[in-house]
């Protein structure tokens, strides 16, 4: 049976951003690469925000209107129930009948998953269903939570931001900055669209102060804690594969494993890890501990460090493949280019490495094809996971 959607919406990870800011596509080439017959669509949604609000966003944007948070979260949150509003929907007709698929970069795969939960509790009060979205595409996926939260100042035991918002954008400025090899002088903040807790784009002093000052740091409602692994397992809570949906993980890899004398093995960064990421993957890899189980079944298993060691830089790879940390979603297995037929309301994943023939770590799957031109053939393989995913939707 042929595929309903003919829209496919792109969704950014942290610290994204969406056409036209920064000087730089986000996505890379990706596209240019989907093909026929689908119109793609890229949404900015809160660089900072939590899953839920950045969800609320996503669905204005899809379906055209202001952004409303809900009531009842806004009040809990302590911030402005209502955001901007647009004009001019992605897809104006969307519907059951009309369904979109999501693709999402990091934590842009909850993002895209907390929406289809929110369609189908009708929070909005529309006739909607979870049958708005007929598939969930994550691309180095954050499903279950990352390990880096904590080296940037989330507290191990509940994971709450301990660190003033101000700084932490201040500081993610200049980590992509960095990364894309922009200089100083010449990076501009990008809309950080944080209307609903500062009453404006929050890119002045002065929005920033309130920020620093009020709950979006004393609470649970940003993205720092929503990507740790306590957010990521509420999140997950929260979510339930719907049998009418496709969900495929494309899944990235910027470690390799090497003997150790005491510890039989351990993780490092890849060689051609872009070089912003080479101490974010180590922490992951060697640095993150715990001295108390951050959540429910922390120790064993696909909950053990160890299994959480290997990453992109930014996820580690377990994370990326379904959610596990609340519930086990129904599982379709490894494959997902090659496979004759997949399945709706089954997670399958894919692991890029073996699939392109390329290493990628998590800038790679998005723009960092274009920031490191001195790995060959990047560039290609970048394009290819687009122009199969294309080819792999037109299949289902």
């Amino acid at each position: 049976m042929a595929l309903k959607s003919t829209h496919i919406v792109f969704v950014h990870d942290f610290f994204g951003w969406g056409p036209k800011e920064f000087g730089l596509p986000y996505w890379g080439d990706a596209l240019d690469q989907i093909g026929e017959p689908f119109a793609v669509h890229e949404a900015k949604v809160g660089p900072v925000s939590s899953f839920h609000d950045r969800a609320c966003e996503l669905f204005a944007q899809i379906g055209g209107g202001r952004v409303d948070y809900g009531a009842r979260h806004s009040s809990e949150a302590r911030h402005a129930r209502y955001s901007r509003e647009y004009a001019v929907p992605f897809a104006p007709d969307w519907s059951e009948k009309n369904p979109v698929i999501l693709v999402g970069h990091g934590a842009g795969a909850q993002t895209a998953m907390q929406l289809q939960a929110l369609l189908a509790d009708d929070f909005w009060e529309q006739g909607s269903s979870a049958d708005w979205i007929e598939g969930v595409v994550s691309v180095a996926g954050a499903i279950n939570g990352s390990l880096l939260p904590y080296n940037f100042g989330c507290d191990h035991a509940d994971g709450r931001f301990r660190r003033r918002p101000s700084q932490m954008i201040a500081e993610s400025f200049k980590f992509l900055g960095m990364a894309a090899g922009v200089p100083s002088a010449m990076r501009r903040p990008f809309d950080l669209h944080l209307d609903q807790w500062t009453g404006c784009e929050a890119d002045s002093y002065e929005a920033m102060a309130r920020l620093d000052a009020g709950a979006f740091v004393e609470g649970e409602d940003n993205l720092a804690f929503d990507l740790t692994l306590q957010g990521c397992r509420n999140a997950n809570a929260r979510f339930r594969s719907h049998p009418n949906s496709y969900y495929l993980s494309l899944v990235t890899n910027a470690t390799h494993a090497r003997p150790s004398a005491f510890f039989g093995r351990t993780w490092r960064p890849d060689p051609t890890i872009h070089p912003v990421l080479w101490q974010t993957a180590l922490y992951q890899a060697r640095e993150a501990n715990f001295a108390k189980a951050p959540i429910v079944g922390w120790g064993g298993g696909d909950l053990s460090l160890p299994q959480w060691r290997p990453n992109d830089g930014a996820v580690s790879v377990i994370s990326q493949r379904y959610p596990f940390t609340a519930q086990q979603e129904p599982v379709g297995g490894e494959g997902v280019f090659r496979r004759q037929r997949l399945k709706p309301g089954r997670w399958y994943y894919e692991y890029l490495d073996k699939a392109i023939g390329h290493r990628f770590d998590h800038f790679d799957a998005v723009i960092g094809a274009q920031l490191k031109p001195w790995v060959p053939g990047l560039r290609d393989a970048h394009r290819e996971i687009y122009s199969r995913l294309g080819e792999t939707l037109r299949s289902l």
